[in-house]
């Protein structure tokens, strides 16, 4: 029997690190251009439903690919992290690309991703699906600037607007855009590491910037005229995926430890949702620095998070996105997004979230 490293106490990790983790609590990292392809896949068949399986073949390995410790996080504080039946192991990877292409390499059994590196794995062909997905009731992304012209996304024409290319952020500034009767080509983009959007604010070479907690906070802090004047609350910009290859949906222990470990997230955020201070003060107020009444605010702001079934009312702002990056030449042909979806564990999923 395998047991995962249980770790209640989580130490400092760097900046980087730090971002990068606040913001999987609530939406995953993104994608780069170089995934980019196109795909003739038409929709995905469903399979069967799948229960919680009763037990798994003796010997299953499941290979999980983690972003920053960020699943191994949620299952630890939340005590889902003991006693499984199979083994776990984890390979640890820093935004979506590389963990695209250790798919790539059969090196995963199951990873997790946002919305727009879902959508270009599936541009690119690669035979991935989400089989669960989960967020928040509000996005951790949000529009700041010191600038008293612009007060949402309609006032950004003309503007300097830094945010990472071709990941989540560009999602976020493309749908919101095409919101507000806006595209691409009226801003001018500001391609910078969302590390760097604050600092580009900062040093005057941007008028406005997409950032997430917790450099939101610092940047308000240190900004006397600074806010937040739009937030992401699109559900393709709150939605974190569960993916996995076909190979492990079509093999029987893999598949079963996959349903198991799905049902041990489902569970993880069920707890921690009753126990929102544990993730304020663990992570927002130990690892990030931030004061506990602010690391407070920020999960009440984002409240809480829960799983919903797939592909649901996901599939149509999902192929909207698609259809949104093919206009703006980042996925060279159309794709039908619902080749991106496997429900075969909404029902386990749906059971253990007690709906």
């Amino acid at each position: 029997m395998y047991h995962s490293h249980r770790r209640h106490a989580l130490g400092p990790v760097p900046l980087l690190a730090s971002l990068a983790l606040v913001a999987l609590l609530a939406v995953a990292c993104s994608n780069d251009a170089s995934t980019r392809a196109s795909s003739e896949e038409g929709p995905r068949p469903t399979a069967a439903p799948v229960s919680a399986p009763a037990s798994i073949p003796a010997g299953t390995v499941l290979r999980v690919g983690d972003q920053l410790e960020y699943l191994q996080t949620v299952l630890a504080l939340s005590d889902q992290d003991q006693d499984f039946d199979y083994e776990v192991e984890y390979s640890s990877f820093v935004g979506g690309p590389p963990m695209l292409q250790a798919f790539q390499g059969d090196a995963l059994d199951a990873g997790f991703v946002a919305s727009t590196p879902l959508l270009f794995a599936h541009a690119a062909g690669q035979d991935l699906a989400a089989v669960a997905g989960w967020g928040t009731e509000q996005g951790a992304s949000g529009l700041i600037t010191a600038d008293p012209e612009i007060d949402g996304w309609e006032s950004l024409a003309g503007k300097r607007v830094a945010y990472q290319r071709g990941t989540s952020a560009e999602a976020t500034l493309l749908q919101e855009l095409d919101a507000a009767g806006l595209s691409l080509e009226d801003v001018e983009t500001v391609d910078v590491p969302i590390t760097q959007v604050t600092a580009a604010l900062k040093g005057g070479s941007a008028d406005a910037g997409i950032s997430t907690e917790p450099l939101i906070s610092l940047y308000l802090a240190e900004t006397p005229d600074g806010a937040v004047v739009a937030k992401a609350n699109r559900i393709t910009d709150r939605t974190t995926f569960l993916i996995a290859p076909g190979a492990t949906l079509d093999d029987p222990g893999k598949s079963a430890a996959l349903a198991d470990f799905t049902t041990r997230l489902v569970k993880a955020f069920t707890d921690l949702n009753e126990n929102s201070g544990l993730i304020a003060q663990s992570v927002y107020a130990e690892q990030y620095g931030l004061t506990p009444e602010r690391a407070a605010a920020i999960v009440e702001e984002n409240g809480p998070t829960s799983f919903i079934s797939l592909p649901g009312d996901i599939q149509e702002q999902q192929q909207a996105l698609a259809d949104l990056f093919l206009a703006a030449g980042q996925i060279p042909a159309e794709v039908d997004v619902a080749a991106e979806f496997d429900s075969r564990f909404n029902e386990l999923v749906q059971k253990e979230q007690g709906k």
